[in-house]
């Protein structure tokens, strides 16, 4: 089974540790990255068959929990698990409230990346 993630983090050297970390653990995906809020939320509406959002809250563009709040106001978007990535262990409660799955604190390993996909609840099919 392919699984497909949505990467939403404006750094080229995070995406491509997040994508290492998920085809160790997960052999086949199907990664699309994105580098800003609106692309992300297009790319959910362009791709019905996405199983895992991972954002950085952090970026230098935007704050990824816009994208989360976004979404999850988007009625015509499926509810699946999103998992946000941030140095600031302070605003775990918020961005839980925001409707994430998970929350990793930086530095990202491949052990509390996969630790927050199973909290999230990846989907098994």
């Amino acid at each position: 089974m392919i699984f497909k993630v949505l990467i939403l983090d404006d750094d080229y050297i995070n995406r491509m540790l997040l994508i290492s970390f998920l085809k160790k653990a997960l052999y086949q995906i199907d990664t699309i990255e994105s580098i800003d809020k609106d692309d992300a939320l297009e790319q959910c509406k362009k791709h019905n068959d996405i199983q895992l959002i991972i954002v950085n809250i952090e970026m230098s563009n935007i704050d990824g929990s816009a994208f989360i709040k976004s979404y999850k106001q988007n009625d015509s978007l499926p509810d699946i698990p999103i998992i946000a990535i941030s140095s600031n262990d302070l605003r775990v409660k918020e961005i839980i409230d925001l409707g994430a799955s998970a929350f990793v604190i930086k530095p990202v390993t491949e052990k509390k990346l996969l630790s927050a996909i199973i909290k999230g609840e990846l989907p098994k099919s």
